[in-house]
């Protein structure tokens, strides 16, 4: 990807606050109340990189809540580089999950 391609990213997220704001809450949300799950990567593929180093990524995942069974959640994220590290297909990761809605997920990191 060059780097106009990485400016035009730049400006489609700035002309969409709305959905930078959504993005933004869900993150925040999950931060402060979500509970740390294990989940295995299905697959995962790059589809974009931002200014700064960012890599946005898609994951499909199946999600191991204790004392529940296991589900599918695909989700897009922006990760750096050193939390995507160790972060494979067929590993292991550990994952937020936000309680009221066990779709909304993000991928913490590979499992230690």
């Amino acid at each position: 990807m060059g780097f106009l391609d990485k400016v035009k990213g730049t400006a489609k997220q700035a002309m969409n606050p709305v959905g930078m704001s959504g993005e933004r809450d869900k993150i925040m949300r999950i931060n402060k109340v979500g509970v740390q799950t294990p989940a295995t990567v299905d697959s995962m593929r790059e589809v974009g990189s931002q200014l700064g180093g960012g890599h946005q990524m898609e994951f499909d995942l199946t999600v191991h809540p204790e004392g529940s069974s296991d589900y599918q959640v695909h989700l897009s994220q922006s990760m750096h580089e050193v939390t995507l590290r160790g972060v494979v297909e067929g590993g292991r990761v550990t994952v937020k999950v936000d309680p009221e809605n066990p779709q909304s997920v993000l991928v913490w990191g590979a499992a230690s």
